[in-house]
Formats: C-alpha cells, sequence, structure tokens
C-alpha cells in the first residue's frame, strides 16, 4: 500500500510540472506549419463571371474621402498649407506603407537557437 501512494505521489509531481495546456513544445518557440503549394485555380476564382480575374484595380483614397476621387484630386492641387490634415497626414502613411522603415534583428543572447526538427514532433 506504502508503495501505491509514494508511487502516486511521485507521478502526480511529474505531470503538475506543466500544464496540459500548455502542449508540448518548447516555451517561446510557436508551431509553424509546413508551406504548401498553393491550390490550383478552380471556377470559384471566376465565380462573379469576370473575364480575367484580378484585371479590375481600385484607387487608394483615404477614409476621410467618403469614397470621393474628385475631392481628393481637387483638394491635392491645392497649396500644402491649405490642404486639409487628413490627405498629408494619409500620404505620409501610405509612403510609409509602400516603402516601409525596417531594423535588422540584433542575436538574443537568451535564446538558443533550436532546429526546427526539434519544434516539429
Amino acid at each position: 500500500m506504502k508503495t501505491i501512494i509514494v508511487f502516486s505521489v511521485v507521478m502526480m509531481s511529474c505531470l503538475a510540472q506543466r500544464s496540459p495546456y500548455a502542449g508540448r513544445l518548447p516555451i517561446g518557440f510557436p508551431y509553424v506549419p509546413p508551406a504548401t503549394a498553393p491550390a490550383p485555380s478552380s471556377d470559384l476564382s471566376n465565380r462573379f463571371g469576370d473575364a480575367e480575374a484580378g484585371t479590375t484595380t481600385t484607387i487608394r483614397l483615404p477614409l476621410e474621402a467618403l469614397g470621393d476621387a474628385e475631392l481628393v484630386q481637387r483638394l491635392s492641387k491645392l497649396p500644402i498649407d491649405q490642404q486639409p490634415f487628413w490627405l498629408i497626414n494619409w500620404r505620409a502613411l501610405e509612403q510609409n506603407r509602400n516603402n516601409p522603415q525596417t531594423y535588422p534583428q540584433r542575436e538574443n543572447s537568451f535564446v538558443d537557437n533550436v532546429s526546427n526538427s526539434l519544434l516539429v514532433s
């Protein structure tokens, strides 16, 4: 009887070390599923009857313009000091979206480099 109690206490202390909800992968390394090839095009890609899918383009407009491209064109002709702030700000944000400023990542001395073969199990 004592051996069963000792065995169960040891088992419970071992199982209590990590919650089953935390998963089996190491902490700090999320699971990245393997990349798959794109699916072949099907009839769903052309379900609206367009002659060629992806040939239509839309004009990017600021939200404040409420879809009025003519308003944006008229305001763009004004001098910069007379243009509304939302238009100037939108242009700056669009320029940042098209050419983002990126910085290289530095090595982290606190995290060991773990190969992907250890992460996928």
